[in-house]
This record gives C-alpha cells, structure tokens and sequence, in this order.
C-alpha cells in the first residue's frame, strides 16, 4: 500500500525513477530498519541496496523489494544506480534532494546524466513525509503499545519520588523501566527536571536534589518498532501553593481547548489558536512555549507541526501531541502533554497517565 500510494505521487511519467537516502524514509517505504541502504523505485520495480552489514537483515525485513548487496570495494554506488537506471531504461529521475549533501549529489549526478539515458533529474521534498502522516492501522498500533508502556514506566517510578533524589537518578531508573516493559530505546533524551530548572522545556536531567514544593516536570517516550510514543506530566512534591495551582490550571485549560476543536479538516493554525487564546488572556501570556505541538511516528518530530503558520489540515490516522506549556525563568515550568490520533469514532488520547494535579 505504501509503495503503491509512493508511485502515484511520484511516478507520474512513464520511465520515471525514484532515489530515497532518508533513512526514515526508507524504514517506512521498505520495513527496513538498518543503515547503509538507498532504495531506487522505478514504475516495476522495488530496489534496496545495501551491503553485506545489512544484506541478511534487509532481505527479512524488506518484503516486496529486491535488495542488492554491494561490494563496496569493487563498485560505487553511483555505478550500481547507473545500472538499474539502464536496465529499467529510466528517463525522469526524482531523488529526495533533503537527505543527501551536495557535494555527493553533484558527483552522483554528473555521473547519471552522462551514462545513462535520463534526461531529466528533479528534486523532491516532503512527498514522502507527507504520506507518513496518515498511520496505517499496524502504525497506530505500534504507537499505542509505546505509549502503554511510557504510562506504566511512569506509574513504576513515582513511589520511588522522595527528597534528595536527583534528577538524573530518577530520569535513569524512568529510562529503566521503558526498557524492562519492552521498549526498544528510549524515544528520546528523557527530560526530567526539578523546581525552577523545570522551566527549561529541553532541560537535560542534572544532579539537582528534589525538594519539598518543587515542581517535577515530565517529558518522555517509548519505541516500538521504531514507532515512538511521548508525554509530558507536571508533579508537584508536597503541597501545591495557589500559584503552581492556577498555572497547572491554565495550561490543563489551553490543552483542553485544543483537544475539544480536532475535527477531521481542522488545521493546526486553528488549533494552535484555540489554545493560545486560553493562555492570552492570562497574566502569564508572555511565558508561553511557541507552538502547540506535532506529529509523531517513526521520527519523535514529524509533519504536521501546530502553530500560527500551520495550514495542514488534521485527518483521520493523523497523530498528533497537544502540549502547551507555561515557563518562567527562577520559578519553573508548567507543561502538559498527550499523543492522539483522529479515528472514525472521533479523538483518542493515547497516552494514558492521569492528568489531575498531582502532589507526590
């Protein structure tokens, strides 16, 4: 089906060839989930090369497609795309020009237009991850399973909050039990951050020992076959003052304003919109995060991404996270997070952990 909807995007004139480099981009075309590998799609047929690393490992996992194993000593790669491009007399070349450096494409492409019979090459961008936007029901799938077990992962760990504890130790012992309850790495750098450094929304988890009224903020991810899932969750250790409250509150409104407007069609400037009119009219208006959220699948950060200038529009098998965010400098941060996706029933929230406010 991948492949399929790939050629009428792409394929439209006869003799026509494709080039994907996107290690992404070819996992999800192919199913292959190694290095080294470049895929050609011509109008008959589905190449992947790669080299004797991956050779066993490509030809399991790439379904459908006939690998090639080069010898790297003995033949460029240039040569082996100039040989499928004659044998499949190819005359309209496309190459994800986004995933290559120039300097190899010049090489490359002098080359192909001097041996074989192309006689045009253009450059393609965001076709493919256009297409990755709509998860298949197997996709969707994947998700959901990385996102249980980041919801179970976090429930394993928050007995363990107590004061002194570093941010570091807890963010290792959360990256723990992903991996216990089988997540195949962590989606990305686990950020988990203590009092006034939750105000950093990329911190990176320091030797910062919790204490009583601190804010724990939350931001993290599971894997599953490659598909990721992330949540962020804000905790407050000991008893909330009427500050974290009211900003808590705040946030938890502007996400909600999001969630309560995804309708098939409805595009992420929209979104962004309902949800940045809650936090406007506050008084915290000036720390908000930019941005609303993104899609997530193979890659934590992928098309649509929800702000102002957001014209995509949301559709069925689109998802997406809401996360809005407060963050004021010297006092900390507020941001709460959920992956969901639009289905013929309407919205589901993915990610699972309780979202009231918490006073560990």
């Amino acid at each position: 089906m991948k492949i399929k909807k790939l050629r009428q995007q792409l394929l439209t004139a006869p003799q026509c060839g494709v080039l994907i480099f996107s290690e992404i981009n070819i996992r999800y075309i192919s199913g292959f989930s190694g290095h080294a590998a470049t895929l050609l799609i011509t109008e008959d047929t589905n190449y992947l090369i790669t080299d004797y690393r991956y050779f066993e490992q490509a030809k399991q996992e790439a379904v459908g497609f006939s690998v090639i194993c080069r010898d790297r000593a003995n033949q460029t790669l240039t040569a082996l795309i100039i040989e499928l491009l004659n044998q499949n007399k190819c005359q309209t070349l496309l190459f994800e020009s986004a995933h290559i450096n120039v300097e190899q494409w010049q090489g490359m492409n002098a080359q192909i237009m001097q041996q074989t019979k192309v006689l045009a090459i253009n450059a393609v961008v965001g076709v493919i991850e256009k297409l990755r936007m709509i998860k298949s029901a197997d996709e969707l799938s994947f998700i959901k399973q990385a996102a249980k077990i980041a919801d179970q992962a976090l429930a394993n760990i928050l007995p363990l909050v107590k004061e002194g504890i570093t941010e570091r130790e807890l963010a290792i012992e959360l990256d723990y039990q992903m991996s216990v309850l089988g997540s195949e790495e962590v989606s990305f750098a686990t950020i988990l951050l203590f009092g006034e450094r939750s105000a950093l929304p990329h911190g990176i988890p320091s030797n910062r020992q919790l204490k009583r009224g601190d804010i724990i903020l939350i931001d993290f991810g599971a894997v599953i076959n490659g598909y990721r899932s992330d949540m962020t969750r804000t905790f407050i250790f000991g008893k909330a003052d009427n500050k974290q409250k009211q900003i808590y509150q705040l946030v938890q409104t502007a996400q909600q304003a999001a969630l309560d407007k995804i309708i098939p069609g409805v595009s992420g400037k929209a979104l962004y919109e309902e949800s940045d009119n809650v936090l406007a009219r506050s008084e915290y208006k000036d720390y908000a995060g930019e941005g609303l959220g993104h899609g997530v699948g193979l890659q934590l950060h992928e098309q649509p991404f929800l702000g102002p200038d957001c014209t995509i529009k949301i559709e069925q098998g689109c998802v997406i996270t809401i996360e809005p965010g407060i963050y004021i400098p010297n006092w900390g941060g507020v941001r709460i997070e959920d992956d969901v996706v639009l289905t013929e029933q309407g919205l589901e929230i993915i990610t699972q952990a309780p979202k009231q406010l918490q006073e560990l």
